[in-house]
């Protein structure tokens, strides 16, 4: 019974290791694609891909590495979101419990994404031209259009696409982040920026913060402080 109430633990963990809010965005001035994200789980850099210059894709939710490996190739193959999306909705992906989002700068204008029967309330996705925020297990029904809200902002204002990215976070944590954290928000977030000429899996951007224990400090803020170091060091 001991093994068996182990192993129930185990899968419980797995299926909701992923539950997060998350933020894509590309610039079309700069062919810039950045990423961004937090949950109240140990990491969560792992929900998000990056083929620069061309596009991006978050699963999250229960986070199927195969359906990011899928989508990430289809976006290397130039085809369509709504064609990828198609794809990851499979069922040897699971998709119900799965949330993808797809952002591709040859498709700028059509961003899709797809939230699955099986995950947890609040969830949802809001998009726009080369954006795309999505999230689940969020405290409130409200905190996707707060974060979508501080992406036009950031646009408007013509900010950096990192500055906009770690400002659409925070203003995810400030309005309930995930809501199995409760004040803390998030124990862990991430903010990743690939140029146009970044080899794959080296952006010229990649911060993140993990493991901050249940009632310590928000992630979210954390990672704010790593990306003000990080101005700091590549200020011209």
């Amino acid at each position: 019974m001991k093994r068996i109430a182990t192993l129930l633990v185990l899968l419980s963990i797995h299926f909701s290791a992923f539950a997060t809010w998350s933020i894509i965005i590309i610039d079309p001035k700069t062919g810039e694609i950045g990423i961004a994200g937090a949950s109240c789980t140990y990491s969560c850099r792992g929900i998000a891909k990056i083929a620069p210059g061309q596009g991006a894709i978050v699963v999250q939710a229960m986070s199927n590495s195969d359906a990011r490996k899928k989508g990430l190739q289809m976006i290397l193959d130039h085809r369509s979101p709504e064609e990828i999306i198609q794809a990851l909705r499979a069922p040897e992906f699971d998709p119900e419990k799965q949330q993808y989002a797809i952002v591709s700068a040859s498709y700028l204008d059509t961003p899709m994404t797809y939230t699955g029967t099986a995950t947890a309330a609040y969830n949802g996705a809001l998009t726009a031209k080369g954006v795309s925020v999505q999230g689940n297990t969020l405290a409130s029904d409200h905190e996707l259009k707060v974060i979508m809200d501080a992406v036009v902002n950031g646009q408007n204002d013509r900010l950096r696409i990192d500055e906009i990215l770690m400002r659409a976070l925070e203003a995810g944590s400030e309005a309930g982040g995930d809501k199995r954290c409760g004040e803390q928000r998030a124990t862990c977030a991430f903010l990743v920026v690939a140029k146009p000429n970044d080899k794959p899996g080296r952006p010229y951007l990649d911060l993140e913060f993990f493991g901050q224990k249940r009632g310590g400090m928000n992630a979210v803020h954390l990672l704010r402080g790593k990306y003000e170091k990080w101005k700091r060091k590549h200020s011209a």
